[in-house]
């Protein structure tokens, strides 16, 4: 056992000097794979994901969240074998983008308002792709095709659908445990200032945590991409197929590992059918990617274990490429147009600020709701 314990101890020390020795020696490449992380953070993460943030941490410390579980119960107990609570990770999870729905489901749990087996399988299909960057970056950018944008985010939901109604069949609740949620607790709903200095405190220190490991993964991407094991793989790959599959491996590799620079690899690749193209895309799309995980494991306490939650994204990436190959079958593919600015494809800035304008809106007009509730009730 301590023979074993030194040697994982060995070849992590080596892995790590190693990638260090790589960072050195590539510092150009590891700077320009920084600045376009960083670039994605700025353009696409931060303003698409903390509006949602700051709101959904006002919703589940103002008691709100109770009142969307009734609403929903429902409609998400005989579809997903959930409660109510549920759905708020499953629409935020949709609109929102990764790790969104991870992080709601998270809160969800530590408020006891989902047993740790319900959260395990929520996190199966609730975890996606957000459609300002399948539809904007993906569509728009790479492809140059917003139909095809919307094709690809309507197979992506979808292949979520499928998979929520999966897990009920897949994974099975002990029935012998009791659901110890507090969903029929009395609603009461509170609001001080207090809980939105907190709720932007929170959600910041949330987005730098997400932004600094896709900073982290795109760099090691590049150092692995500097070492030439694509090439190392490809050889071998190359012998069995009897056909030069580089570009596949090297893009599926880099998705695996950090979705976004795998798209870009997909979109520039020449010797990849555009048809092939798609489908791959659809597929890292559902999938995420271990960037995505470890920012997963951010918000998810060690009892909840995440085995289930990349078999339901596996199964979400294949069923989405399914989905995707299906809908564009008889479909006119449009020509691939490369574009160096992978990040700032202008479909954001014509979204985010009537996104933030709604945001700000029912923002107000909570408030204005709770004011009026209180004064009521203190009259009363």
């Amino acid at each position: 056992m301590k023979k074993n314990a030194n040697m994982r101890g060995f070849l992590t020390v080596t892995l790590l000097t190693g990638l260090f020795i790589l960072l050195i020696l590539d510092t150009e490449g590891v700077l320009s794979s920084g600045q376009k992380a960083v670039e994605l953070c700025l353009n696409v993460i931060i303003p698409s994901l903390l509006p949602f943030f700051i709101v959904s941490r006002l919703i589940m410390n103002t008691g709100a969240i109770r009142i969307i579980s009734r609403l929903s119960a429902p409609v998400v107990k005989p579809l997903f074998n959930l409660p109510g609570a549920a759905s708020f990770p499953i629409i935020a999870g949709w609109f929102s983008g990764y790790p969104a729905g991870a992080k709601y489901t998270a809160d969800l749990y530590k408020k006891g308002l989902l047993t740790r087996p319900q959260a395990e399988r929520l996190l199966c299909f609730c975890n996606n792709s957000g459609p300002l960057f399948i539809a904007g970056a993906v569509g728009t950018g790479y492809f140059n095709s917003p139909q095809l944008g919307l094709v690809l985010l309507a197979c992506h939901i979808s292949a979520s659908f499928t998979v929520g109604i999966l897990q009920r069949i897949i994974f099975k609740d002990d029935p012998e445990k009791k659901d110890k949620t507090k969903s029929q607790l009395p609603v009461r709903i509170e609001f001080s200032s207090r809980m939105l200095t907190d709720a932007i405190v929170d959600s910041m220190s949330v987005l730098l945590q997400i932004c600094g490991t896709i900073v982290f993964f795109a760099v090691l991407v590049q150092a692995i991409e500097t070492a030439g094991v694509f090439s190392v793989i490809n050889k071998p790959a190359g012998l069995i197929t009897g056909v030069n599959i580089s570009d596949y491996i090297e893009a599926l590799t880099t998705g695996c590992l950090e979705i976004t620079y795998g798209l870009f690899l997909l979109s520039r690749s020449a010797a990849i059918p555009v048809y092939h193209k798609i489908i791959l895309s659809s597929f890292l799309c559902g999938f995420g990617g271990f960037s995505v995980f470890t920012q997963v494991t951010f918000f998810c306490p060690e009892k909840i274990k995440l085995g289930k939650y990349l078999c339901g994204k596996l199964i979400h990436g294949f069923v989405a490429s399914v989905y995707t190959a299906l809908f564009i079958k008889n479909l006119s593919i449009p020509v691939m147009t490369y574009t160096g600015e992978i990040y700032n494809t202008g479909f954001s800035k014509g979204i985010i600020l009537p996104g933030y304008i709604v945001l700000l809106a029912l923002l107000v007009m909570y408030y204005i709701i709770l004011h009026c509730r209180g004064s009521y009730l203190r009259r009363h």
